[in-house]
């Protein structure tokens, strides 16, 4: 069930691979740009915005933290502990 959502502030991302490194079922390196893509996400004014599995929020917000410019927010609940 999709009931999450991650939110990217991909114009201030530097590039630095974290994300993609853990979890790379949500992200991938634009090699054009040098910026994370999340997977499946639209944009939404200045934010990219993209509904997750609700088993995707532990791994994906372990990347919200490994983040050195705090650009990802995980909008969900952990499921287990």
């Amino acid at each position: 069930m999709k009931k999450s959502k991650i939110v990217h502030d991909r114009d201030n991302c530097i590039g630095c691979n974290a994300c993609v490194m853990i979890a790379p079922q949500s992200w991938v390196m634009d090699e054009k740009e040098g910026k994370a893509f999340l997977i499946g996400s639209k944009k939404k004014k200045n934010l990219y915005v993209a509904e997750i599995f609700d088993c995707d929020v532990d791994v994906n917000k372990k990347a919200e933290s490994a983040c050195p410019m705090r650009v990802i927010k995980v909008e969900g609940e952990k499921r287990f502990s």
